[in-house]
């Protein structure tokens, strides 16, 4: 039977122990993967002997702190190896579709990757043409015109394409349009409010948080550049200065927080991604994951490789609650 544990240590590093039988994994995703697949018995014979009081009489029946700690002090060189917050993981293989909590060894590489890959290098072909004409600084953050408009509106449909696919490849239930009040359900999902970019070459810039905001009393207006759009999309002669230069690197950086987001912090890095992919921001901070929150695969091998089994539907397995009925009139009942 297998047993998956998920814990981090004391550098915030989280790691994967698992036992199958007598055949032990262990993982920590640190910056070169630390992975070492051990026998059970060497724990075994540890805690039953007296060689060393700090594992003597440990438990032997299953992982704890005390033996994945002792694993790691033998195997384990240059990393922190306190074993803080272990956690038995329920379903180990499973992962949420475009929900990426630290989902280690993950190839996310598909259709629907390239498809979204091109649509964002297709925006940021058109920014970077803008670029030529509009200098990014903070003096030109208000200038605003019909070409910043047109690709305003572009980026934030692929916004609303990708909060979209959250939903509907996880079970949220269906409506006939979709709207910030549904799309906010994505937002303490992948906690888009933590992540903080800045714009590649520029990055002295301005550190962009499009989702900081963000709440479910306002889903619309806590998005300003969200609302921008809503405006110079309906209203363009009215609204035409909404769409300015700093809405629009808003919607843009929030299609890179989407895409890392949903496939995975290594999306846009040179040297760790699947395929080649760029994005004109980088992520200088990111969600901290606890290991509750994880996804994990099953580890197979002396060699890393990791097996994902398949995908659960994060509303089917959390649903929303629904809305108390409201309460009926006294007089007229209704």
């Amino acid at each position: 039977m297998l047993q998956s544990y998920a814990f981090r240590n004391g550098d915030g590093l989280l790691g994967i122990f698992q036992k199958e039988d007598d055949i032990v994994h262990l993982y920590v995703d640190s910056q070169f993967y630390t992975y070492e697949c051990r026998n059970w018995k060497e724990w075994t014979q540890q805690a039953e002997s007296d060689y060393d009081q700090r594992f003597a009489g440990g438990d032997t029946s299953k992982p704890t702190e005390k033996s994945i700690y002792y694993y790691l002090l033998r195997f384990c060189e240059g990393i922190n190896i306190d074993v803080l917050d272990l956690v038995e993981v329920a379903n180990p293989g499973f992962f949420f579709s475009r929900i990426s909590r630290g989902n280690f060894q993950f190839n996310y590489v598909g259709d629907s990757y390239y498809q979204e890959i091109r649509a964002y290098q297709a925006i940021q072909d058109s920014l970077d043409s803008l670029l030529y004409v509009v200098e990014p600084s903070e003096t030109n953050f208000e200038s605003y015109g019909h070409k910043i408009r047109e690709l305003l509106i572009l980026a934030c449909t692929e916004v609303e394409y990708l909060l979209l696919r959250v939903l509907m490849e996880n079970g949220y239930p269906q409506q006939k349009t979709y709207k910030t009040t549904d799309y906010i359900h994505c937002l303490p999902i992948l906690k888009l409010n933590e992540y903080k970019v800045v714009l590649g070459q520029y990055p002295n810039l301005k550190v962009f948080q499009p989702f900081a905001n963000w709440n479910k009393q306002s889903p619309t207006q806590t998005l300003e550049w969200y609302d921008a759009y809503n405006s110079v999309k309906h209203n363009r002669g009215g609204s035409l200065k909404n769409a300015n230069f700093k809405n629009l690197l808003d919607a843009i950086a929030a299609i890179h927080i989407l895409l890392e987001a949903q496939y995975g912090k290594n999306i846009f890095h040179k040297w760790t991604q699947y395929k080649d992919a760029k994005s004109v921001f980088e992520s200088i901070s990111r969600p901290t994951w606890q290991p509750s929150e994880i996804s994990v695969p099953i580890f197979e091998g002396y060699e890393i490789n990791p097996k994902w089994v398949g995908a659960l539907q994060y509303f089917a397995c959390n649903p929303i609650p629904s809305k108390p009925p409201k309460p009926k009139c006294g007089t007229c009942g209704k």
